[in-house]
């Protein structure tokens, strides 16, 4: 493999995690522990140009003030089958706590198998797995009618050893919303070497059944940095079809549409089913199905009947 590519900045950090299999353990062993490839199936349908600007559940994969106007408990389950055997899972909650705010916690793990390592002479010497994950809780609240903040902090793991390099990583992130319009900004993973950068809008607007979102924005982290837009188209409130391109800024490789993807998402009552997909060239596709639960907020007790007036 040509080191000066693995410089390149990539559409997505699975094609960095792609790439590291001729280098050498310990290589492999930083740039995994650096990356994070994020989730949410949502986002990625979109092209994550709007994952700064996102709400609920998914958001805590992104940025701690989406949590802030929860109304009522929510969960997500995801599952993605990435290229190279990589298979990526999460989870998250959130819970409102009246008005305290609102608190998240979620976790994700990656594996990564058929890793080789090889001698000087080219000579196989061992083919193992390697396992990273992390975990984080975040609060978030409202500052006002248009204006909210969050605050997350988490931890590491690979191979079940902690490798945040005794700093635990922190989200901080700040969002405005007037109605149709929502704008946010945020960084994740503050204090460990490569922090990611966001800011992004998402525009919709509905008449009658039908809706229409535009999202964008930028993500910027070391070998990742990229920009992102997409477009969603939503029938009744149960049907989305989502679109998105990734802009990577610089040079890929890749070909094709490896930089467009698609989405669809069916929504039932408080149940959803998200799905993406991102076609990555020669390298294969990746594939994200998502399981989302969203509870109704729960009502205020009535207030007691009062005392029947003394005769």
């Amino acid at each position: 493999m040509n080191p000066a590519r693995a410089g390149r900045p990539v559409s997505l950090a699975i094609l960095l995690l792609a790439l590291l299999a001729g280098f050498p353990p310990a290589a492999r062993a930083d740039a995994l522990r650096d990356t994070g490839i994020g989730s949410g199936a949502r986002a990625l349908g979109l092209g994550e140009g709007g994952a700064a600007a996102g709400t609920g559940a998914e958001s805590l994969f992104w940025t701690p003030a989406g949590i802030a106007g929860a109304a009522g408990p929510e969960f997500l389950l995801s599952h993605t089958s990435w290229v190279q055997d990589l298979a990526h899972e999460a989870g998250a909650a959130v819970f409102p706590l009246g008005e305290l705010g609102v608190l998240g916690v979620s976790g994700s793990w990656q594996t990564f198998s058929g890793v080789e390592e090889r001698d000087a002479g080219g000579n196989l010497v061992r083919t193992f797995s390697l396992t990273t994950g992390s975990g984080s809780v975040a609060f978030a609240r409202p500052l006002g009618s248009h204006l909210a903040a969050g605050l997350s902090a988490g931890f590491q793991i690979q191979n079940g050893v902690g490798i945040n390099r005794h700093a635990v990583p922190l989200g901080l992130g700040f969002a405005a919303d007037s109605g149709d319009l929502r704008a946010a900004v945020s960084a994740q993973g503050l204090l460990v070497p490569s922090p990611l950068y966001q800011a992004s809008a998402a525009w919709r607007v509905k008449s009658g059944e039908l809706g229409l979102s535009l999202t964008g924005g930028v993500l910027l982290r070391r070998n990742e940095n990229r920009a992102g837009a997409g477009v969603e188209a939503e029938a009744g409130g149960i049907l989305h079809l989502r679109a998105g391109y990734l802009l990577p800024f610089g040079e890929t490789d890749l070909g094709g549409f490896s930089n467009l993807t698609v989405g669809v998402g069916v929504a039932y009552r408080t149940l959803g089913i998200d799905y993406a997909f991102l076609p990555l060239g020669d390298l294969g596709q990746v594939h994200r199905v998502q399981l989302s639960l969203r509870m109704p907020a729960r009502a205020p007790a009535p207030p007691p009947d009062p005392a029947p007036a003394a005769p």
